[in-house]
């Protein structure tokens, strides 16, 4: 596309984003190569050519692009970057060993945990059920000290619970030792 063409649509009322995606550039990269052929924007004349000369309207914008950093890569490009280097590295540090191994001896190590995680859920949830069927629950919202949520989750996990049943029992403890007072 030349820069002529590029201005006549910007007149008409299009933007450089839309231009761009139309021809499949960047506004960013279309903006730079339009004030390296010589144009300055401002917002009450638009584009303008601030240069002394002839205006490079026949010219493809691509003649401009010179000295124009590249966008950056879009986050999902770079994490694909990323997980792939982890891959690799993962593979040079333990070529020994392949990813399906490794994946089948991590599922190994857990699968026994998970086995026996379920078997305490469908025991303690069949007790729970008879004392919870009747309690109705109003949601609140307040604010708790960061270490303190963090270890409540903590222990949430290692005891198997949720964390409103945690925080639940804890303020009935306490308002039974309160009542005891």
């Amino acid at each position: 596309m030349k820069i002529g063409e590029i201005l006549n649509e910007i007149k008409q009322g299009k933007t450089l984003a839309g231009i761009g995606k139309d021809i499949g550039v960047g506004k960013e990269k279309l903006s730079a190569s339009l004030r390296n052929a010589g144009y300055e924007f401002n917002r009450r004349d638009g584009w303008f050519f601030s240069e002394e000369g002839e205006q490079p309207l026949n010219k493809k914008y691509t003649e401009f692009i010179k000295g124009v950093r590249k966008a950056n890569v879009s986050t999902k490009k770079r994490k694909n970057e990323e997980t792939k280097e982890r891959k690799n590295q993962r593979s040079n540090e333990s070529s020994n060993v392949t990813v399906k191994e490794e994946i089948k001896q991590a599922n190994e190590q857990v699968a026994p945990t998970l086995e026996t995680t379920k078997e305490r859920k469908n025991a303690s949830s069949k007790e729970q059920t008879k004392e919870r069927s009747n309690i109705v629950r109003k949601r609140s919202s307040f604010d708790l000290d960061v270490e303190l949520m963090k270890e409540l989750k903590i222990q949430a996990v290692i005891h198997d619970k949720n964390i409103y049943e945690m925080v639940e029992t804890a303020i009935r403890q306490y308002l039974k030792d309160l009542k005891q007072y």
